[in-house]
């Protein structure tokens, strides 16, 4: 066979191959092949976890800090056998929040048994702040009154997302609390020191003693706070206090949508 000939039969061979990876092999690999996603029950492509981490939008358990519950929850007695519950946590985690996370209250009274109520419900935990999850107000059986309570988390509730988006500026720029021995009034000034306008903006205002302890909550909600603008804000009680006010805390928390309104 002379050089021409094989190398012929070379040039042949070279553009059936080619033929063969272009029109069977290119078309099976993107068949068959799957780019890593987050959500395909597996580790892979830079996730540090099955479906989370790295570029995912969920965050790994292990790339999270739990959620810190200062102190106790307080049970506040609003009027006769009307109460509140009011629980202060911390969420140390500066990217990371939770869209729904769901929650038990149990109420005890005196002799610490059996709870004389059961609160379950849930809530959106903000990144890199201190909230105020609160309930009320609730009746309670004549005769029976609580006087603690208990707080837990649902753990199967307790998803991370990762939010890297800027956090809302608001701040309480005045207050002022009178009629404390009537009916008490607490009157504060909200502003929005961000660029854009704030929607479902959660207020609870926190009243303490001279021994550090919250003796009496209320809540109100803003719909929307244009940007620059302040707006007043009213919370009121029923009953006169029955202790010094020593402190007052307005937690401002903006809720992700109109769903968590109650």
């Amino acid at each position: 066979m002379n050089q021409w000939s094989l190398r012929r039969k070379r040039i042949i061979l070279a553009i059936v191959v080619l033929i063969l990876l272009v029109f069977i092999g290119i078309p099976t690999f993107f068949l068959f092949y799957k780019d890593s996603t987050c959500f395909d029950s597996k580790q892979n492509g830079d996730e540090t976890g099955v479906d989370c981490g790295g570029s995912c939008q969920l965050l790994c358990t292990i790339e999270s800090l739990p959620l810190i519950l200062k102190g106790d929850p307080r049970v506040l007695n609003v009027t006769g056998n009307i109460f509140e519950v009011v629980a202060l946590v911390e969420n140390p985690n500066t990217s990371g929040e939770i869209y729904r996370a769901k929650y038990i209250f149990k109420l005890y009274d005196a002799s610490g048994v059996i709870p004389v109520k059961t609160i379950e419900g849930e809530t959106y935990v903000p990144k890199s702040t201190t909230f105020a999850v609160f309930e009320g107000p609730f009746s309670i059986e004549t005769g029976i009154v609580p006087t603690r309570a208990t707080f837990e988390w649902i753990q199967e509730s307790i998803v991370w997302q990762r939010n890297t988006l800027k956090t809302p500026e608001l701040v309480v720029t005045s207050f002022n609390i009178s009629r404390e021995s009537i009916s008490p009034r607490l009157d504060a000034n909200i502003e929005n020191i961000s660029l854009e306008n704030i929607s479902n903006i959660d207020l609870v205002a926190l009243i303490s003693d001279d021994t550090n302890n919250i003796f009496a909550a209320s809540k109100t909600f803003i719909n929307t706070l244009p940007t620059g603008e302040r707006v007043p804000v009213v919370f009121t009680w029923p009953k006169p206090f029955d202790k010094r006010v020593l402190d007052v805390n307005i937690i401002i928390r903006v809720f992700p949508d109109r769903s968590f309104i109650r």
